[in-house]
Parts: C-alpha cells; structure tokens; sequence
C-alpha cells in the first residue's frame, strides 16, 4: 500500500529533529480547548484534503486525523500532454468507485512511533447533483467537525472513564464522520458504506 507507507514516512518525519533549513509541517490554523488543541495542519501528497492534529495535556500521546481523495492516488501517471500530466485509474480505484476518500485516524506517540486506530474507505459524497465544489467542502467541513469534537471532551482526574484520553479512545470516529457529512450534504439517509482498510 504505497498510501500508507507514504503516510508512515510523513508520520516520522514530524518527529525528526528540527534541522535548521528543515520546517515542521506548517500549521494553518489553531483552536485551543482546556484540556487539548487541535490543528490544521499541511501535508503536500498526493489526494490529501484535510489533515488534523490532536494535542492535549493528558495522556502520552496526540491523535491526527487525515482525509484524502481516493481518486487523485488511485491513477497511475502514463505521461504528460504540455506540461499537463496525465493519469489514468488503476484497477482498484475502478473496482471500488462509489467510494471517495480515505479517512484515517492514528495515535502519535512521544516516542516518534504511530499506529492506526481505523483506516476506512467511504463516500463522503452519495447522490449530490450540487456539484464537486459544493461536495470537496462539505467533506472538508465534515472531517474538520469531526476533529473539533475532541475540544467538547472534558477531562475528570478522579474518574478513570471520563480522562480525556479514555474519553477520545472510546469515540466512534466512522459514526461521528457519517453524522457530519450527513448534515453537510442535508441528506438524514446518507450511508458512508465505509470499507474498513485497517483497524486496530
């Protein structure tokens, strides 16, 4: 799986040390919460539309969330017309099309290692005739609400159940994902028909 190991490398570098002419990925935008921050962070591959990180003083490690779209890295490059490069489906974006992005979440330990908590397959965008503007949007919106559920989790020391890393282990990430882009999309019946590519 080319996508996963490129996503691994990318992992590994945000903690590599800092060498002076190497930048950590750019942080375009910061929502602070008591008890966690989450970030929207860059990460330049191919299909990527969103990529979240979840920090928070509790626990011993942060969580990212990425999205990307599944029909930019399942094509193959067969040339360029005019600068322009070309690319054609491969096989297994062609079997499995009514899919459209890959959702992953993963645990970022402080010790520079990762693993996945769940990488899915799923449609974000159903039957919508508003248009591919209108569904790339609602997607993005729809992953970005999905990250910022983690500042409404409120952390109670005495209460082993409600620290917030508990809190945030026991969420339902595809269920959260699916009533978001529910309202996105204003369609009550859509189904992610999520294809579960790993899960821990």
């Amino acid at each position: 799986m080319v996508w996963l190991k490129r996503l691994q490398q990318w992992i590994k570098q945000l903690f590599k040390p800092k060498k002076k002419r190497r930048a950590y990925p750019k942080i375009l935008k910061r929502w602070n919460g008591k008890d966690c921050a989450v970030l929207r962070i860059e990460r330049d591959t191919p299909g990527e539309r969103a990529t979240y990180r979840i920090t928070s003083i509790h626990g011993q490690c942060d969580y990212l969330i990425t999205l990307d779209y599944l029909r930019e890295f399942h094509t193959e490059l067969v040339g360029t017309f005019q600068g322009t490069p070309i690319r054609i489906p491969t096989l297994e974006y062609q079997r499995n099309s009514i899919l459209t992005h890959r959702f992953a979440v993963w645990r970022l330990w402080r010790n520079g290692t990762s693993d996945p908590l769940g990488i899915w397959d799923v449609d974000l965008e159903g039957n919508n005739q508003r248009g591919a503007n209108f569904t790339e949007l609602a997607s993005r919106s729809a992953v970005k609400m999905v990250a910022l559920s983690a500042l409404l989790l409120v952390h109670v020391p005495r209460i082993p159940l409600l620290h917030w890393e508990s809190q945030i282990e026991r969420i339902d990430w595809l269920a959260l994902l699916q009533e978001r882009i529910r309202k996105e999309l204003s369609n009550d019946n859509h189904n992610l028909r999520a294809c579960v590519i790993l899960q821990s």
